[in-house]
């Protein structure tokens, strides 16, 4: 990691991906940088030279906290393969999923402060796992046992979120009314 001045950086063009900056502000003040941005040196790519392909959020967090400077990681790629980059990166983390139990259990091993996750979400985590358990205690044929689908109402804050989840709902193979 090559320490750069923020002041030298630009920021991808019409990046689509909105970041939890306060959330990234937290883990950084927690646990520091742990991982380069990854920022174009632009010799390819003229127009997006020194512009961040993938951390655009890490160092908007990193401004609000105050820094001056940030961890960057140099590559040298053409336009196109910087929008590719930033797409997949960005995709990439909206298609991760998780292992409930390993997660609980590894949020269960200290503090949160710094994870981005909350009290409240664990203890969700944790009910709907005993929840789960006690579904397969019977087989999952209970009282209630039906054939039919079960339905999930989400509400959202705009109706840019209500697309992305539904857009991500149908790539995992959910169906979504």
């Amino acid at each position: 990691m090559i320490s750069t001045k923020i002041t030298q950086l630009n920021f991808y063009p019409g990046n689509a991906r909105r970041g939890d900056i306060d959330m990234i502000a937290d883990s950084l003040k927690a646990n520091g940088q742990v991982a380069p941005i990854i920022v174009n040196k632009g010799t390819k790519a003229p127009d997006l030279a020194n512009t961040i392909i993938s951390g655009n959020h890490t160092t908007m967090a990193a401004q609000r906290i105050g820094w001056k400077t940030i961890g960057v990681e140099w590559v040298d790629l053409d336009a196109e393969a910087c929008r590719r980059v930033v797409l997949v990166m960005n995709k990439a983390n909206d298609a991760a999923t998780y292992d409930l139990p390993e997660l609980t259990e590894l949020l269960g091993d200290g503090p949160l402060t710094g994870t981005g996750f909350t009290q409240d979400e664990l203890d969700a985590m944790l009910e709907a796992m005993d929840h789960q358990s006690d579904d397969l205690d019977d087989g999952g044929v209970g009282e209630d046992f039906t054939t039919e689908d079960f339905d999930l109402t989400v509400q959202c804050e705009s109706a840019g979120q209500r697309d992305m989840l539904r857009a991500r709902l149908v790539s995992e193979g959910f169906t979504v009314d």
